[in-house]
């Protein structure tokens, strides 16, 4: 695959969006709406950091940082948004900020959040595998 293929362009975009979007979220929560907590730190944080950590490992062209980065953010973001799903499916709601705004708190206005962000990593996953982690390996692979 090119780096500069449809794919590498798709997983940029989706990347900055996650980013901007939990972003957002984050800004929300400064401002009095609501963001569920892990250890005392607002989960929307921890996952902005996440999706940060991805965005960079795309800026870094040293492709063992590459992968680390990558690797460490979609990690932390994907565990987070697969129990969160889990517990907004299961625990009757009120577990993720929703696109109304806010924790939907056991109602059903809006699209809870971390449903999104789980397709989205899901997808992000894909085009980060068959795109730059597929050149890196062969670029290793050429110099071997």
């Amino acid at each position: 695959m090119k780096p500069n293929s449809l794919s590498t362009y798709l997983l940029w975009a989706l990347v900055l969006f996650g980013f901007v979007s939990v972003g957002k979220v984050s800004v929300d929560n400064f401002n009095g709406l609501a963001c569920p907590s892990l250890l005392m730190i607002p989960v929307c944080y921890i996952v902005t950091i996440s999706y940060g950590l991805m965005l960079g490992s795309l800026i870094i062209n040293h492709n063992g940082c590459k992968h680390h980065f990558f690797c460490a953010g979609w990690g932390v973001a994907f565990v987070i948004a697969l129990f969160a799903s889990l517990a907004e499916l299961f625990g009757g709601g009120g577990i993720c900020p929703s696109t109304s705004g806010g924790l939907r708190a056991g109602t059903s206005i809006g699209v809870p959040l971390c449903y999104i962000s789980l397709a989205i990593l899901v997808v992000i996953l894909v085009l980060f595998i068959k795109g730059p982690y597929q050149v890196a390996c062969d670029l290793h692979n050429k110099s071997s």
